[in-house]
């Protein structure tokens, strides 16, 4: 063989070097079989750069909801279980008052506020989005990113470097499992409809909402905010993990939705 046949046509040593904020484009299959085999493999993609294929033993959840504050017609609770033994979620639960039948379950994500999962600012608030999904019928569960309000075992922006990622331990594939163990937590519930579980946040919520609904069918309704991009594929560690992202991005994750 020649050296001009063997070699690509365009040295890529000489290109841009591909990166986070690069535009990506995404050719929607036609069949959809095809499309069912790509979002399999996919899928497994996911959890093997994440540390989490095969799946890791579940846990008992060991849940604690408690010191239950009602209002006029929804309830608030704080709650934490364990996702790994030792290492817990913690987060709120907001109910509606004297529900007559199962409710909806609707997760929360929170995004990179200062605040976490208690952010009330202008351009967004978490405990507001949860009133009003209670106030409207539903169970909605906002728990904390790693490193973010009481969630203080682990840093935000430090677990995970590059010798861990060797061995599968990365802060996007920790905070994805403890987004699988929410939805297991949500499941148990007895006021909560397991047929009827969504989840939905923004920025850092947005990935966390896509990516769970790409591995987790149990999620049956999605609505990420902010990170379905073309051009930005997140820009925390939480957001990125080994290899996650090699011949993939945003988009064609989020439509395994």
């Amino acid at each position: 063989m020649s050296v001009s046949t063997s070699l690509p046509a365009v040295d890529r040593r000489r290109t841009e070097i591909r990166h986070l904020d690069l535009p990506y484009t995404f050719t929607a299959p036609k069949i959809k079989s095809v499309w069912d085999k790509r979002a399999r493999s996919l899928r497994e993609h996911i959890l093997v750069s994440l540390g989490l294929w095969p799946s890791p033993e579940k846990c008992p959840l060991n849940p604690h909801v408690f010191d239950r504050v009602e209002r006029d017609n929804y309830t608030i609770e704080k709650v934490y279980f364990e996702s790994l033994p030792g290492f817990f979620v913690t987060g709120n639960l907001y109910r509606p008052i004297d529900a007559s039948e199962p409710c909806p379950g609707i997760l929360n994500p929170h995004g990179h506020w200062a605040a976490g999962r208690l952010a009330d600012e202008k351009d967004g608030s978490v405990p507001a989005r949860c009133i009003n999904f209670a106030r409207q019928g539903a169970v909605a569960f906002a728990w904390s990113m790693i490193g973010y309000n009481d969630s203080e075992q682990l840093d935000h922006r430090s677990f995970g470097n590059n010798r861990m990622q060797l061995w599968g331990l990365s802060l996007k594939g920790l905070q994805l499992w403890n987004s699988i163990r929410a939805v297991d937590f949500m499941a148990s519930l007895p006021d909560v409809d397991n047929r009827r579980i969504a989840c939905t946040g923004a920025s850092g919520g947005g990935t966390q909402t896509f990516m769970l609904t790409a591995v987790d069918d149990r999620v049956m309704l999605s609505a990420p905010v902010n990170m379905i991009s073309g051009h930005m594929q997140g820009g925390c560690i939480c957001e990125n993990g080994p290899n996650v992202r090699i011949n993939t991005n945003n988009i064609e994750i989020g439509a395994m939705m």
